[in-house]
C-alpha cells in the first residue's frame, strides 16, 4: 500500500522539478542596408561605365551577423541584440552597385557571385578596413578599392568616411550614416572612373 503513495510523491516532485524558469532571452533587431539617392534631379552619366563588382573584402571580424563597435583603437565589442540581416559583404556588394547604376544612363553591370558579362568595361574590386561604430557615438568607414580596364587602364583610390551621430544609441541614425558612407564610396569611384 505504502509503494503506490511513494511512487505518487516521487512522479509530483520529478514533474515540479521540470518547470523551467522564465526566459531572458531577447530577439535580436536585424537590419539592412540600402541605395541612396540624394539629387533626383541629377543628370546621369552617358558614358560606358559598365562594371563588375568582385568580391567585397572585410576583415574577419565584420565577416559576423553582429554589429561592432570599436570603442578603442584595439578593442571592439559585438552587439547581440543588433544582427545584419544578410551577410555584411552582400549587402554591401548590392548597395554599391545600386548607387552606381542610379548614376548611369546605361545600367549594364555584374555582382559577385554571379559570373562576369561580356562587354563590361571595368572590373572593381572594393577592400574594406573598417565599417563601424567607433568612440564618441560615430561611424566609420575605410575602404581602398580600384578598379581595371579591359585595355589595361587601372584606376585606385582609398575612401575614408567618419561621420558623427546625432543620437547617442539610435541604430536608425547609424544605418543611415553607413547608406549614406557607401553613396559617398560609390561617387568617388564615379568621379575617378569619368577622368580615365
Amino acid at each position: 500500500m505504502k509503494t503506490p503513495y511513494i511512487l505518487i510523491i516521487l512522479t509530483v516532485l520529478a514533474l515540479a522539478s521540470c518547470i523551467m524558469p522564465e526566459s531572458n532571452h531577447v530577439e535580436p533587431d536585424f537590419y539592412l542596408l540600402s541605395n541612396t539617392v540624394l539629387d533626383q534631379n541629377q543628370s546621369k552619366i552617358n558614358e560606358d561605365h559598365s562594371f563588375y563588382l568582385r568580391e567585397i573584402e572585410l576583415p574577419e571580424y565584420l565577416k559576423d551577423s553582429r554589429l561592432v563597435v570599436r570603442p578603442t583603437s584595439h578593442t571592439i565589442k559585438f552587439r547581440e541584440v543588433d544582427r545584419w540581416g544578410e551577410p555584411l559583404e552582400d549587402g554591401i556588394a548590392r548597395v554599391l552597385a545600386m548607387n552606381l547604376q542610379d548614376q548611369f544612363n546605361e545600367s549594364r553591370y555584374s555582382v559577385f557571385p554571379n559570373r562576369r558579362k561580356d562587354g563590361l568595361r571595368w572590373d572593381l574590386a572594393v577592400s574594406f578596413s573598417s565599417f563601424e561604430r567607433i568612440a564618441n557615438n560615430r561611424v566609420s568607414v575605410a575602404a581602398k578599392w580600384s578598379a581595371r580596364a579591359g585595355s589595361g587602364t587601372t584606376v585606385s583610390d582609398s575612401f575614408f568616411f567618419e561621420f558623427a551621430l546625432p543620437l547617442p544609441g539610435n541604430e536608425s541614425d547609424e544605418l543611415k550614416a553607413y547608406n549614406l558612407a557607401l553613396y559617398s564610396l560609390s561617387k568617388n569611384i564615379l568621379e575617378e572612373l569619368s577622368t580615365n
